[in-house]
């Protein structure tokens, strides 16, 4: 086994095999159709030298001979589509994007989107990096539950019960195992079903929500500062009255000074002297 063999997931080679395969499928039909059409028969006649296009991303090396040593024409063989999506053809579909034909994919798999996985990969990123602005770059990636309905403005309802019903991929939660399962799914139908919801402006309602945030934020900053003004007020009031004192005097224990003429009384409770005068 080679280095690069070793490299391989059991995914990839369950892949590379399953489209092995299906080319020996489609080179085996390219030779029934052709003999049913043309009635080979097993005199000799010149073999037009051509490589044969798998429709699986590679092509097949020319053999003059099939399988029982009778010289074989290749020719184009239409490709003929199932009416039913669900019914994969021999020979493969085409891409909504690169319009090259592919066997099977993983959004084909989960989300029923005729996108191969060379289109997926190029207009996809790390699900939990969200900080592109174009959003078509990015469409093909998969979302969670929570993005898609902060973002694109979508409700549970919309998720769960609009028809078509959305497909989605359910994992354990990466955060805790304990919680409930993670829902993922394809931004592109996210996108698609927000711009059928809200008529296209999602944008703007997005930004009409922000400013809606930002203003009830600001309501909510000035109400605390006015609070807290009042809460001065009050504790400053509170304290000038406390601060307010009336002394009481003993009168019985008021005392006089013979050389200074001057008669004395303290206050009982802060014990202040009051010094006067009789006239």
């Amino acid at each position: 086994m080679s280095n690069s063999e070793e490299t391989l997931t059991p995914e990839q080679l369950e892949r590379i095999e399953r489209n092995r395969q299906r080319a020996l499928q489609l080179r085996a039909s390219s030779t029934r159709i052709y003999e049913s059409q043309h009635q080979i028969t097993t005199t000799s006649a010149p073999t037009r030298k051509q490589q044969i296009d798998s429709h699986a991303g590679f092509f097949l090396d020319e053999d003059s001979t099939s399988i029982d040593n009778r010289p074989v024409i290749y020719e184009t063989i239409p490709i003929i589509h199932q009416t039913k999506p669900d019914q994969l053809d021999v020979l493969g579909m085409p891409c909504n994007e690169c319009q090259l034909i592919f066997l099977t994919s993983f959004l084909y798999t989960h989300f029923d989107e005729s996108i191969c996985d060379t289109c997926r990969e190029k207009y996809s990123i790390n699900d939990e990096k969200d900080d592109i602005d174009d959003e078509e770059t990015i469409r093909y990636s998969l979302i969670t539950r929570t993005l898609a309905k902060d973002k694109y403005l979508l409700t549970d309802y919309d998720l769960d019960k609009r028809e078509p019903k959305l497909k989605c991929i359910e994992k354990k939660n990466p955060h805790n195992q304990r919680w409930g399962v993670m829902r993922l799914y394809l931004r592109y139908q996210i996108q698609r079903l927000s711009s059928e919801i809200h008529e296209g402006k999602t944008e703007e309602k997005l930004v009409e929500r922000e400013e809606k945030k930002a203003e009830k934020k600001r309501k909510k900053y000035e109400k605390q500062i006015e609070q807290l003004r009042l809460d001065v007020r009050s504790s400053l009031q509170t304290k000038r009255i406390k601060t307010v004192h009336e002394h009481t005097y003993d009168e019985k224990n008021t005392t006089y000074d013979e050389d200074t003429d001057m008669y004395t009384k303290t206050c009982l409770e802060c014990g202040y002297q009051y010094q006067y005068e009789e006239m």
